[in-house]
């Protein structure tokens, strides 16, 4: 098999989801859904599932159990083509389960998740081999010390190392680093580097190999930051039924972006209609878009030339 040009390392969870008008308290009578779904989650394997939708050979390096969920989340894999043969299965121990709930006029959501009983990531020489090879590593947290060591190998071996950081964490110091890409939710840059406007605060991550920080601002688009300039790139307006999984799109699209040399401006847009996209059905990756679809929808919007 021909080395795999994105390997993400990460979390992956078996999600189910469903539709209502409002979160019910406990104990209250039986609320009824309007619709419900299945769907493999997870912020690295998500933006996988995206690259692999935009046509770009992946591979994913994580733990799952040797459950009913586990052996779902592995089979959606392998129909997504995303390579698995780095992938651990843990038998006996439980897969991560979430269960989301999203509300029908507004298509936000609260996610509740059981994080299972996988133990964490330790690299083998097939791991470092196999993570050598490819030109980007994207990674989001998760197994940090193997995280660490591979954002390292990628580093080294001349590759593009991509983080995904929606919270401070355990070791994120010791990995920054060694991070080229650092792509956050709107929260991270302020809480992380205690600065409350948000542009400082994402210049004060653009720190040792970090180059370059975007910041994801849900409907509103993204900001980027460089050490030359600080862009806002607004979103696009769709009909969201499901705001699942919307980052993790966006995380996979921009790596493509990247992948194919473009400026920072011209992948935030695609990046952004990427994740625009994916509002538009229930479920992390149920609206992923192709190639194809994703450059029509710029057209359709005025905005292929961004």
């Amino acid at each position: 098999m021909p080395p795999c040009e994105v390997i993400g390392l990460g979390y992956c969870s078996w999600d189910y989801l469903g539709i209502l008008d409002h979160i019910p308290d406990f104990d209250a009578p039986t609320e009824s859904m309007s619709d419900f779904a299945i769907s493999g989650g997870g912020p690295v394997a998500t933006a996988l599932s995206a690259l692999a939708h935009l046509g770009v050979r992946t591979g994913y390096i994580g733990a799952l159990g040797g459950d009913e969920p586990g052996r779902s989340a592995l089979a959606a894999f392998q129909q997504e083509g995303i390579d698995t043969q780095r992938l651990r299965v843990q038998p006996g121990a439980r897969s991560a389960v979430c269960f989301s709930l999203v509300q029908t006029k507004t298509a936000k959501r609260v996610i509740l998740c059981y994080r299972g009983t996988t133990t964490p990531l330790q690299l083998d020489k097939g791991d470092r081999e196999y993570i050598a090879a490819a030109r980007f590593l994207h990674l989001d947290g998760h197994h940090m010390a193997a995280a660490i060591e591979a954002a390292r190998i990628v580093h080294e071996a001349g590759g593009t190392v991509v983080l995904d950081a929606n919270r401070p964490r355990p070791g994120l110091e010791d990995l920054l680093p060694w991070v080229h890409v650092l792509i956050t939710n709107s929260l991270f840059p302020t809480v992380y580097s205690s600065e409350s406007d948000l542009e400082t605060a994402m210049g004060r991550l653009l720190k040792g190999g970090t180059r370059l920080v975007v910041t994801t601002l849900g409907a509103r688009g993204c900001l980027y930051r460089s050490r030359d300039e600080s862009v806002r790139v607004p979103g696009f307006r769709v009909n969201a039924l499901d705001t699942t999984g919307a980052g993790d799109a966006f995380h996979g699209a921009f790596i493509y972006g990247l992948m194919r040399g473009w400026p920072p401006h011209r992948t935030a847009t695609f990046a952004n209609a990427v994740a625009a996209l994916n509002c538009l059905a229930l479920g992390g990756r149920a609206g992923l878009p192709t190639l194809g679809e994703t450059e029509a929808f710029l057209r359709s919007e005025g905005r292929a030339e961004d």
